[in-house]
């Protein structure tokens, strides 16, 4: 058969396709089917419609872990793509030693999200941290703080410890948007009489458009459901204040064996991921990439 051969393209296709059906698609369906059963390993297993659904969609443990999540998300993915953007930006105005700085700058993203918070549990030490230490000497406070014990302090410090991880992603990606920008553009605006800041907020920002958003929620969707740093740097306390939902759904499946609970946990959670995912595909795909009104 020849490769120009529509058939072709179509047998190609079927291993692709039977692994994907294999890995992803079975076993959402099989998920949403389990959403739907009493699963404990204690009673009988039995259909209880949308019971399930009800139970986590009131449960109080289920909606803090909900916001921590939220809240976590999008101040980890902000200050990722913020820190990616500024230093993206300002390594396309590097003439020398351009490849020295980027591979400083992706150095990072080699690190697991697990190691990170380990990492960074040690420099919020309240007893041995290199950050209270560095308060200390230079009389910044006059007692150590425990970082890892107070409720807003931890969240702060599990942003720090994703954002430090994912910063080099969201540069790289967004370098390579500002790359294939045409240099004509900048030196049209540069006889006009247009700055820095104004080059970047209409010509830059405006083109790389696309490549910003789908980095912003790609960081998002992963940080949503990934309760890494938390696990490492401070297991879900203090309190519930980082209890993420991934160590919620973590601890209905495993220490308390509710399968039906956890696995709506899990349809609930990727229900709200694409709802929040699609406006932000739809504004990527159909706006205007050229900066004009």
């Amino acid at each position: 058969m020849k490769t120009s051969n529509s058939r072709f393209g179509v047998l190609v296709s079927v291993p692709g396709l039977v692994a994907l059906i294999a890995v992803i698609i079975f076993p959402v369906l099989f998920n949403v089917y389990v959403s739907f059963l009493r699963y404990d390993n204690i009673t009988p297993i039995r259909f209880v419609g949308l019971k399930n659904y009800a139970d986590v969609l009131s449960s109080s443990e289920f909606l803090n872990s909900l916001g921590v999540s939220v809240t976590y998300s999008l101040g980890s993915t902000t200050l990722a793509f913020v820190l990616g953007l500024i230093i993206a930006y300002s390594l396309t105005r590097i003439k020398k030693g351009q490849t020295l700085f980027r591979t400083l700058v992706i150095l990072p993203w080699a690190v697991p999200l697990v190691v990170s918070g380990f990492m960074w549990r040690w420099i919020f030490d309240t007893d041995i941290g290199v950050v209270n230490y560095v308060l200390v000497s230079l009389n910044f406070i006059d007692e150590k703080i425990a970082f890892l014990s107070h409720p807003q302090l931890a969240m702060i410090a599990g942003i720090l410890s994703t954002a430090y991880v994912y910063i080099p992603f969201m540069m790289i990606y967004l370098l390579a948007g500002m790359e294939n920008i045409q240099n004509e553009y900048y030196e049209a605006a540069t006889v006009d009489g247009a700055d820095n800041v104004q080059q970047f907020w209409y010509i830059t920002a405006p083109l790389i458009r696309r490549q910003a958003v789908f980095a912003f929620l790609l960081i998002l969707m992963i940080t949503v459901r990934a309760p890494d740093i938390f696990f490492a740097l401070t297991g879900g306390g203090p309190g519930k204040s980082t209890y993420h939902i991934g160590l919620f759904l973590k601890d209905t499946m495993y220490k308390f064996l509710r399968f039906g609970h956890g696995s709506t946990v899990g349809v609930v959670l990727t229900a709200l991921t694409f709802a929040i995912a699609f406006p932000l595909f739809y504004f990527a795909l159909t706006g205007r990439t050229d900066g004009g009104e």
